[in-house]
C-alpha cells in the first residue's frame, strides 16, 4: 500500500532557503517520511514558468508552475481576461498532478491569494486542503484591495481545517474570524539535531563581541527599534556589534513591500553613532545562522507581532540569551528574568538597557540560555509539531497517517 501523501503548498519569498526550500518546511517534510508519509512540496513559479516544473532534493520534490491571478493594475480587463484563459489549463495540470501522485491532503503553509486555484479544484473533487497561519500572514488576510481580500476569505473559509502556530494567535484567530473556528493549535517545532549540522560553514571575519537579529527587514520585526537601542547600547558597551540578518521582503522583483524602510534603518545608524557596529548582513542559510548563533552573545527580538518565531528556538537549541518584546508568543515561552527578558513594545532604551545587563552578567545570561533551551527541547520538538499535523490529517481524511516513526 503506498503511504499517505500530503501536498505542502508554500511561497518561495520565506527567508533562509536552501535550495529553493524553506528550513522549516524541509525538516518537516523529512520528519513526515520517516513517519512513513510521503510529502511533496509545490510552489508558484515565476511568469515564464506555464509548464509544471520537477526538482529533487535529496528525497524531497518540489514541483512549479505559474498561478496566474486575474490582478493587473494598469490593465484590470485584460487581468481578467488572461486568468479565465489560462485557468482550465491551470486545473487541468493540478488535476493530473494530484491523480499522478495520489494526493490524499494538500497543507496550505500560509494563505496566499494563488491557493484559489486550489480552493476551484476542490471544487471539482480534488483533495482536501488545511491552512496555517504563522504570523503576520493574519494581518494581511484582513487587509490590502476588497477582491484580493475576498478571494482570502473564500480560500480560509473552506479550508478542511484551519491551524495556528501558537495559542494565542489560535485566539487572535478566533476573535477576529469567527467563522474559522474551531482553530487547532500545532506550535512550531526544531531539531536540535539538524541545527547543530553547520560542519563546513564557511563564514566572514565575525566581530569579537555581537548580539544577533534575525529576519525581514520590515516595520513588523522593528529593525528601527534594534537600531536606536543600538546607540545606547554602545555608549555603555563600545565594543559590542550587532549583526542583522534578513533582507527586505518584495511584491515583486524591484518593488519592496516597505518601500524605503531598509534605507531608512540604515540611516538611523548614521545618525545615531552605530553604523561602525551595526552590520546587515543580509539573508543567510541555516547552516550559516546556526553557526553565527552559536557564537553570539546573544539574540534581540523587539518585534511588534510574532506568530511563533522560527529563529526563537533555533536560539534555544544552541542555548543563547535572548531579549525579546512582551508580547505573545514570546510571553508563552520565556519567563522574565529566568528563561529570558521581556522588553515593553517600541520600548529602544529597555531594550539597550536588557543588553547592557546580560553583557556585564555572563553568567545570568548563560543561565537564561540553558533554561530557554531546556524549553525547546521538551515543548517545542520537530516530532511534536509532525505527529500534530499527522493526527489532525487522519481525523479529516479517515485514512491512517502514521503517527510515529518507523522502524
Amino acid at each position: 500500500m503506498k503511504p499517505n501523501h500530503v501536498l505542502v503548498v508554500f511561497h518561495t519569498s520565506f527567508p533562509r532557503m536552501q535550495g529553493g526550500i524553506n528550513v522549516m518546511i524541509a525538516s518537516l517534510v523529512q520528519q513526515w517520511s520517516a513517519c512513513g508519509v510521503r510529502a511533496s512540496l509545490f510552489a508558484p513559479g515565476d511568469w515564464d514558468q506555464r509548464g509544471l516544473t520537477e526538482e529533487h532534493f535529496g528525497e524531497i520534490t518540489l514541483f512549479k508552475r505559474r498561478l496566474r491571478l486575474f490582478k493587473d493594475a494598469k490593465r484590470p480587463v485584460r487581468g481578467v481576461l488572461g486568468w479565465l484563459l489560462e485557468l482550465p489549463a491551470t486545473l487541468w495540470t493540478l488535476h493530473r498532478l494530484m491523480r499522478r501522485e495520489g494526493v490524499d491532503l494538500i497543507h496550505f503553509h500560509t494563505p496566499r491569494d494563488y491557493q484559489l486555484h486550489f480552493l476551484l479544484l476542490s471544487w471539482l473533487g480534488g483533495p482536501p486542503f488545511v491552512v496555517t497561519f504563522h504570523g503576520t500572514d493574519a494581518l494581511e488576510f484582513a487587509q490590502g484591495p476588497k477582491k484580493a481580500r475576498f478571494v482570502m476569505r473564500q480560500i480560509v473559509q473552506r479550508a478542511a481545517a484551519v491551524t495556528a502556530v501558537s495559542r494565542h494567535y489560535a485566539a487572535l484567530l478566533e476573535s477576529a474570524y469567527p467563522n474559522l473556528a474551531p482553530i487547532h493549535t500545532i506550535a512550531n517545532g526544531i531539531s536540535s539535531k539538524e541545527c547543530l549540522e553547520d560542519a563546513g560553514v564557511v563564514l566572514p571575519d565575525l566581530p569579537g563581541k555581537y548580539w544577533v537579529m534575525v529576519g525581514w527587514v520590515e516595520p513588523p520585526k522593528a529593525q528601527d527599534v534594534a537600531v536606536m537601542a543600538w546607540g545606547r547600547v554602545i555608549a555603555q558597551q563600545p565594543d559590542l556589534h550587532l549583526l542583522i540578518i534578513g533582507d527586505q521582503p518584495f511584491l515583486r522583483p524591484g518593488v519592496p513591500y516597505y518601500p524605503g524602510f531598509y534605507d531608512q534603518v540604515r540611516q538611523m545608524t548614521e545618525e545615531n553613532g552605530s553604523a561602525h557596529r551595526v552590520h546587515f548582513l543580509g539573508t543567510k542559510t541555516r547552516p550559516e545562522v546556526m553557526a553565527i548563533l552559536r557564537h553570539a552573545q546573544g539574540l534581540i527580538f523587539p518585534s511588534h507581532r510574532e506568530g511563533m518565531p522560527y529563529v526563537l528556538l533555533e536560539a534555544g537549541v544552541v542555548g543563547v540569551p535572548v531579549v525579546c518584546n512582551r508580547i505573545p508568543p514570546f510571553t508563552d515561552i520565556l519567563i522574565h528574568g529566568e528563561s529570558g527578558l521581556l522588553t515593553p513594545d517600541s520600548d529602544h532604551e529597555a531594550l539597550a538597557d536588557a543588553v547592557v545587563y546580560l553583557a556585564g552578567h555572563p553568567k545570568q545570561a548563560r543561565s537564561m540560555g540553558n533554561a530557554l533551551q531546556e524549553v525547546v527541547r521538551r515543548d517545542y520538538s520537530l516530532e511534536g509539531m509532525a505527529n500534530g499535523y499527522l493526527a489532525l490529517f487522519r481525523s479529516l481524511t479517515g485514512k491512517p497517517f502514521a503517527r510515529t516513526p518507523l522502524p
